[in-house]
């Protein structure tokens, strides 16, 4: 599998398509034939010195120079929620790659992850930061990365699944659950955290995922109520006047 990379404005994890494409005909080939395919990027970035590089270095160097770069992360830090969410993505896609290729994102990614970000290994008063301008951000962060722990990705400490536990929950508890797929429709993550939560914090946390889920069930049940009460005469004079190709064909 050869990928070609011409351009310094994305790479492997922060663009989405990459994982999806070249892991999902990964995942493909080892379903036909049982092994895995050689992963590769033709890095064409600098034109006069083209080169093939392994999947798992590409990782690497872009895990070091962005998530993992206190001046990346800093510049980041000052573009707001939007930013913030650039790390939520990233997170996102380093555990895609780690589901479609585990051998690419290996132990040593998720604990360097876990020390930046929930330890705050370079005191960039990283929590503080994501509960000012995005909870959300972190939110998704700490469920991807229990998520991947669940699912035996990485292998995590006690310690680092109970801390990681216990954050996601007071995020939730104190802003209200973003609701995605990691964290409000995943039963079996949301069992393992609330598994490991004191019966306080347990109650608050599921408490505001089900407000979440309620009350989105609840708008969809009104909008099919409203929807059903319209008068009949309405909703055929409003088809026709949005169709106007149908009112020919009935004249």
């Amino acid at each position: 599998q050869v990928h070609p990379r011409s351009s310094n404005l994305w790479g492997p994890l922060s663009l989405d398509h990459v994982y999806e494409f070249m892991g999902g005909m990964s995942v493909a080939i080892r379903h036909v034939t049982g092994e895995d395919a050689d992963a590769l990027f033709a890095d064409l970035r600098n034109p006069h010195a083209p080169r093939m590089q392994g999947a798992k270095e590409a990782i690497w160097t872009e895990t070091r120079s962005t998530l993992l770069n206190p001046k990346y992360i800093t510049d980041l830090q000052a573009g707001g929620a939007s930013s913030a969410e650039v790390f939520a993505e990233t997170f996102r896609n380093t555990y895609g790659w780690n589901a479609m290729r585990p051998e690419i994102i290996d132990n040593e990614v998720w604990d360097n992850l876990y020390d930046v970000y929930i330890e705050d290994q370079y005191q960039l008063d990283i929590e503080k930061f994501f509960r000012d301008i995005n909870p959300y951000a972190l939110q998704e962060m700490t469920a991807v990365m229990l998520e991947t722990s669940r699912k035996d990705l990485w292998d995590a400490t006690e310690a680092q699944i109970q801390q990681l536990a216990e954050l996601h929950a007071e995020l939730i508890r104190d802003h209200d659950a973003g609701c995605t797929g990691f964290i409000c429709d995943n039963a079996k993550l949301r069992e393992m955290i609330t598994n490991r939560l004191p019966e306080d914090l347990k109650t608050a946390y599921n408490d505001a995922i089900d407000d979440v889920r309620i009350g989105a069930t609840m708008e969809a049940i009104e909008g099919i109520t409203l929807e059903r009460e319209r008068d009949p005469l309405e909703l055929v004079t409003e088809l026709l006047r949005d169709n106007p190709a149908l009112l020919m064909s009935l004249m």
